[in-house]
């Protein structure tokens, strides 16, 4: 779009973005605003008030109930799609249809078969198309990939990922109504799509792709009760998932995402000539977290803390660590594709990949074997 040159902030639509800890309220629209770049031109939700609600909240001039309204305004270049995962294949169609460049959360679809399909028609549209994995910007592991690009591991052997969740019903045995669904695995957002999406996204950006994988996949807690009503759900989804494996480089890589008690996120890397540490400093989510690096040369006996340069966060001064940070990370990398016809952030086609990666875990899983990829 040539008006995207011109200098013209670049009018954003996002579905999904209410005030009630909603992630579209809560990381996109905060991330909009800190960036001038961008304008948050439009909003929309399931009800007229809420929208309104958001819409006086942020200064957006327009409010929706309507997605295919929102997404044919003329002040409307990318349609951000911020909502439960059931929900993006209609959304993303009607944002397709209306011809706009579209952001979607990850996962893409419930299922490989429906991102893949929501490639396709984007590809067909011919329009641009990103994906919420929004590691990929975090700057912590731009700058631990240049660090062992310049051998400070040497050759990478092992990379190690303990991953303990607080936020799972472990612990409170219940969940609260809007996020029961969570508790179906057919609706495809659960701990391994969304969790171990996320997370195995980082280890093959940072370190390749897998050429082994085998895995476990089980719901430990099979019943929570609905804090609202009472009522006690069957869960399905799993809720601890091991992945196991071999990149295709040789490095052997082991991960254990659990719920716990106590959260915990750490990340070793192995290698010959050294090791490094990532340690969040939130124990939260693999996506939104900041990390500290940490590194030891070959005597083993002294880690040092490597802070992390300043050139490697572009972000505007004034973006604090925690759900905004990433995902303002992300516009500023869908902004420079758009800008100057690049293909630097994740994409559909990064979404489908990682899609097709879950699909190997689940069958490893279910085999019981090691699969060669």
């Amino acid at each position: 779009m040539t008006a995207f040159k011109n200098g013209n902030p670049i009018g954003v639509g996002v579905i999904g973005a209410s005030l009630g800890g909603t992630w579209g309220g809560v990381a996109h629209l905060p991330a909009l605003l800190a960036l001038p770049q961008f304008r948050a031109t439009a909003v929309s939700t399931t009800r007229q008030t809420s929208a309104e609600a958001t819409a006086e909240r942020f200064s957006i001039p327009n409010a929706f109930t309507d997605p295919y309204e929102l997404a044919m305004h003329p002040d409307v270049d990318l349609v951000t799609i911020a909502v439960k995962v059931p929900d993006h294949d209609k959304l993303i169609r009607a944002a397709l249809q209306a011809g706009k460049h579209v952001f979607s959360e990850f996962p893409l679809g419930r299922t490989t078969e429906e991102a893949s399909g929501l490639l396709q028609a984007a590809e067909a549209k011919g329009v641009r198309h990103f994906t919420g994995l929004q590691a990929r910007a975090n700057p912590a592991f731009h700058y631990v990939k240049d660090l062992i690009a310049d051998g400070y591991v040497g050759d990478v052997l092992a990379v190690h990922c303990s991953y303990a969740m607080p936020v799972f019903p472990t612990r409170s045995k219940q969940i609260n109504q809007s996020r029961a669904y969570l508790l179906e695995e057919a609706n495809g957002a659960n701990q391994l799509t969304i969790t171990a999406g996320h997370l195995l996204d980082g280890i093959t950006y940072m370190f390749g792709s897998f050429s082994e994988i085998s895995a476990i996949l089980e719901t430990q807690i099979k019943q929570v009760k609905v804090a609202e009503t009472g009522e006690v759900v069957q869960a399905t989804a799993p809720d601890h998932v091991v992945v196991n494996g071999k990149l295709a480089g040789g490095t052997i890589v082991s991960t254990q995402i659990r719920n716990t008690h106590r959260g915990g996120l750490s990340i070793e890397i192995n290698g010959t000539e050294g090791d490094l540490l990532l340690q969040s400093e939130e124990n939260y989510m693999f996506q939104m977290d900041s990390f500290v690096v940490k590194g030891a040369h070959a005597d083993g006996k002294t880690i040092e803390w490597l802070p992390v340069p300043p050139q490697y966060n572009l972000l505007p001064a004034g973006i604090q660590a925690g759900p905004v940070f990433n995902v303002a990370g992300l516009y500023t990398q869908i902004y420079n594709d758009l800008l100057d016809s690049t293909y630097n952030a994740p994409d559909f086609r990064t979404a489908v990949d990682v899609h097709k990666l879950l699909d190997h875990v689940r069958l490893a899983a279910q085999t019981g074997t090691r699969l060669t990829l």
